[in-house]
């Protein structure tokens, strides 16, 4: 990028400047839907009613609006501002529709350019909306159909919620002005004068793409509108010669049936299922410099990557996989995948879905992906030995997709860790997220998968069943030494799942009182399979925790494969 790409310039305009031949303002179709509600229109027309009564010398300031703008010409790709500028296009035609006939060529000039011969201008808006809005925006807006509008059925006649808000909006300060003015025509001229003489925005322009992006990174501190996926669409889309708005309807459908954050992220999933190692800049700069460049087709990676990325990516952050066998079980594993406390596994999920395995395939890989990510998960293994392992799967997986991943499968070396460490010291060596994860998966294989819990984490709670401190005199004391009791105290034997709010006065009761008042639930019994096993227990020893700790082992050990 030259340094004559950053150049970047700041103007102040009164509004009959912002709305003049200086400016042919173009919402991008990487830009969200206008979105502005009734009350933020509603609270721009009270703002400025208010400034107009004190009829001041002072300026009122609109914000500003970035812009990807080259010198001397008006084509204006608005980066930041569309939501200000269609809601200040609203309020002028909901003006103009006041006037008297006399009048409103005024405000029609202010909302559209009249072709000027002279000046090579042709008639057309000074605000053009995305592809999906633009003809409905200029035919009961810009064209003062408001006759037609107040007639028009939001849910019947309005495509999408951008279309509803453009009604609404209109309405309201509709309804604004009758208030105020009380259809005098002449105050109502005399509000729009001050207004477009008074009221100013500024306009700060680059002609890079990237440097108006990052001028709006560094003025919005309350958050992007726009997300990296807005600007990759915009390349991508920007390169389709043929059949363009077929393909930006299909990305617009797609990023909708996800939400715009998820298809956000899956960008950085497909990212890494492309690179298969950890980002060295910008998710957004990575995609553009490394990854969209190597893409034959643009339609075709539409139609095909992206449309299948898409359906499975939905597929795994609902644990809802359709397919014909085993539908049940691999949805379970991808639902206690979920519940793992980092993401790196998806890229792997994502392409082996797109690769369409076999049933048995399937079943199989979501299996051994459950145990690896449990593995790395509870032995908490950092982010970079992470990416790096799954990295490993996502080049075998592309290199041989029929083939089931070596380096998905525990080594004897890691398989002997985990049993170490799940024999170990549960409770002080294992943070709460994963002391919560290993005892709630635990809990779902002793229930053979038939148990589900719909908790809310704030109330699980992990209890010991052997107090933390012995008081002397009791039953406890009778049957645990100290040697023992430090050995047996924070292993998995001794801990139970509880849906309930930690009650320290609980924690030294008796064994028989402790679970008949703190560890049955509501209803007398405990909704979780861990817990009433040991409601079963008359007696809490030694020699019943040993026992208790080979049963619950041997389940894991099973259920994990070791």
């Amino acid at each position: 990028m030259s340094i004559q790409d950053y150049a970047i310039q700041g103007e102040a305009f009164y509004l009959s400047g912002i709305f003049s031949s200086k400016f042919q303002y173009e919402i991008p179709d990487y830009q969200r839907p206008y979105s502005w509600e009734e009350e933020h229109i509603k609270q721009l027309f009270d703002d400025l009613y208010e400034f107009y009564q004190r009829q001041t010398d002072e300026s009122y300031f609109l914000g500003s609006v970035v812009v990807i703008k080259q010198d001397n010409k008006p084509k204006a790709d608005v980066v930041d501002g569309q939501q200000r500028l269609t809601s200040l296009t609203i309020l002028i035609a909901a003006l103009t529709h006041h006037f008297s006939d006399e009048d409103k060529s005024e405000g029609q000039e202010i909302l559209q350019q009249p072709a000027k011969k002279s000046q090579n201008l042709t008639a057309q808006p000074r605000l053009t909306l995305r592809q999906r809005d633009k003809d409905f925006f200029r035919k009961y807006i810009q064209e003062l159909q408001f006759d037609k509008l107040n007639n028009l059925n939001i849910e019947h006649d309005c495509k999408n919620d951008a279309q509803r808000n453009i009604v609404k909006n209109a309405k309201a300060i509709l309804k604004c002005i009758e208030n105020k003015f009380n259809n005098d025509s002449t105050a109502v001229f005399n509000f729009f004068s001050f207004l477009i003489q008074k009221c100013c925005l500024v306009i700060v322009s680059t002609p890079s793409q990237k440097s108006a992006f990052r001028i709006f990174s560094v003025m919005n501190n309350r958050g992007l509108d726009l997300l990296p996926t807005d600007i990759l669409k915009a390349d991508l889309i920007g390169k389709i010669t043929d059949k363009q708005d077929e393909h930006t309807k299909k990305w617009e459908d797609l990023e909708q049936e996800l939400g715009r954050n998820l298809f956000n992220e899956l960008f950085a999933h497909i990212r890494m299922i492309e690179l298969k190692k950890k980002a060295q800049k910008s998710i957004l700069e990575e995609l553009q410099e490394l990854i969209v460049p190597k893409i034959p087709s643009i339609p075709a990676f539409i139609d095909n990557e992206l449309s299948s990325y898409t359906a499975a990516f939905r597929a795994l952050k609902n644990s809802n996989y359709q397919i014909d066998q085993y539908q049940v079980d691999i949805n379970e594993y991808i639902k206690w995948l979920n519940r793992i406390g980092f993401s790196e596994w998806l890229p792997a999920a994502i392409l082996f879905l797109h690769q369409k395995p076999s049933n048995e395939q399937t079943l199989a890989f979501f299996k051994q992906l459950e145990i690896l990510s449990s593995y790395l998960h509870l032995s908490a293994k950092d982010v970079n030995k992470r990416i790096e392992r799954y990295g490993l799967i996502l080049k075998e997986l592309q290199d041989n997709p029929k083939a089931c991943s070596e380096s998905l499968r525990l080594s004897d070396e890691e398989k002997q860790s985990f049993r170490k460490l799940l024999d170990g010291n549960i409770y002080n060596e294992m943070t709460a997220v994963r002391r919560n994860y290993i005892i709630l998966r635990l809990d779902a294989m002793i229930s053979d998968g038939g148990a589900t819990y719909q908790h809310k984490d704030g109330l699980l709670t992990i209890e010991h069943v052997l107090p933390q401190t012995i008081t002397p005199e009791s039953q406890w004391q009778q049957w645990w030494s100290d040697d023992k009791h430090q050995l047996w105290l924070h292993r998995l034997a001794n801990l139970v799942p509880l849906n309930k709010r930690r009650n320290s006065a609980a924690s030294n009761w008796e064994f028989k009182v402790k679970k008949e008042k703190y560890f049955r639930g509501n209803n007398n019994v405990s909704s979780y399979a861990l817990t009433t096993q040991v409601l079963d227990k008359e007696e809490w020893t030694p020699e019943i925790v040993e026992e208790r700790q080979k049963e619950l082992l041997d389940c894991l050990y099973k259920g994990w494969m070791l």
